[in-house]
């Protein structure tokens, strides 16, 4: 054993003796008691401490996190205007009616607008965007099961407009519809079909085909975005619901070293050290006596005991001298004192000279000496010494 071992033994048996020595004689006994139900406490709470330790500082371990490494946005919308071709005194000849939920047919039969796709990215994109616009009859019967369509036709109005788009770029595409004429298509197609019960719809749809690469990934797709029509007896509205966005990303999985929080890094040693250090104190001082009671510390405990749970049978007073025709029996504890006073129905009384505890029932006198406090001049030099229960 190395000089450095001894110096470190002998500092925890002097603290642990220290300790010790401060205990209560109440504590000592609640240790002594229970001591193999602490000691496996603190080997539990060692053990966990041991694990916070381990993970904390020594194998923290991984967590799979989900890292985004590209992302896109794309937006698609139509506007229109449509132009006063027959002047009322309410709208002027010439004058451009732009993004009205509703025209007149008579007024402004016609409407103009254009469609426009953009996208943004997060990487490098390159894509070719072609887009084809049209306008589309059909009639459509609502069911439980979705829409039934009785029959569609699709007549075009712009086509064969290609692009190369750059992230950030436009693409444009205008269309103008006779709504007028529309409307009377759409019921003359109807009217082939043997005028169906279906609700006639009519609307500008815009085709976009997109290849190329966007964010270093291939892309080859088409959408489809509608504008619909709606026209009535003298006018006509349009239901713009405004741009429609579509978005993506692309994520990587990766392996990340755990973090742990102060409570968990700085718990952990904690409770290994103080559990540690609780357990060496247990064993050694029940391997070295410093946690055994006495036989008079036992029996002056367990007087205080009694005489805390008997308290209400006993009255502190004078004790005078009796007769010597009364008979005196002496009690071995304070419990049997106790069945006495019970039996005869008398008090316990407590010298307040000597602490002596009597029952006095008119020809007997029944009494119990209690123990020297352990420690007090009655007991130092002889612990041990025999005393009446």
């Amino acid at each position: 054993m190395t000089l450095l071992t001894r110096y470190q033994l002998l500092f925890v048996g002097t603290s642990i003796t220290v300790a010790m020595g401060l205990l209560g004689r109440e504590i000592r006994r609640t240790v002594v008691d229970n001591y193999e139900l602490l000691l496996i406490c603190l080997i539990a709470i060692a053990a966990v401490g041991g694990y916070l330790t381990y993970t904390g500082h020594v194998a923290p371990g991984t967590d799979t996190t989900t890292r985004q490494v590209s992302s896109w946005q794309s937006s698609g919308s139509f506007s229109h205007n449509a132009t006063v071709r027959n002047g009322t005194s309410a709208f002027p000849e010439g004058e451009v009616l732009e993004d009205q939920p509703v025209y007149l047919r008579t007024v402004a039969p016609v409407l103009d607008g254009a469609f426009t796709y953009t996208y943004s990215a997060s990487n490098e994109s390159d894509l070719t965007a072609s887009a084809d616009v049209f306008v589309q009859y059909r009639s459509v019967e609502s069911t439980q099961n979705g829409e039934l369509v009785y029959w569609e036709v699709k007549r075009p109005l712009t086509q064969g407009t290609v692009q190369s788009l750059a992230a950030g770029e436009r693409l444009t595409v205008p269309f103008s519809l006779n709504v007028s004429r529309a409307a009377e298509t759409v019921r003359r197609i109807d009217s082939e079909h043997g005028q169906t019960s279906g609700r006639l719809e009519m609307a500008v749809v815009s085709q976009v085909a997109l290849s190329g690469t966007r964010n270093g990934q291939s892309v080859d797709t088409t959408r489809t975005y509608r504008l619909p029509i709606i026209p009535r007896q003298s006018s006509y509205r349009v239901e713009n619901a405004g741009p429609v966005p579509n978005s993506g990303d692309r994520t990587v999985e990766a392996q990340v070293e755990k973090a742990y929080g102060p409570i968990w890094t700085l718990g952990g040693p904690v409770l290994l050290l103080g559990s540690f250090s609780g357990a060496a104190a247990l064993v050694y001082g029940r391997t070295t006596d410093y946690l055994t009671l006495t036989d008079a510390e036992r029996r002056w405990l367990a007087y205080k005991s009694a005489r805390e749970e008997f308290d209400d049978w006993i009255t502190v007073g004078r004790a005078d001298p009796v007769d010597d025709d009364v008979w005196t029996t002496s009690v071995d504890s304070l419990v049997g004192l106790v069945d006495v006073a019970i039996d005869t129905e008398e008090r316990i009384i407590e010298s307040d000279s000597d602490s002596e505890l009597i029952v006095y029932t008119g020809d007997r006198l029944f009494r119990y000496a209690p123990p020297p406090e352990p420690g007090t001049d009655s007991t130092v030099g002889n612990s041990d010494a025999e005393t009446p229960d």
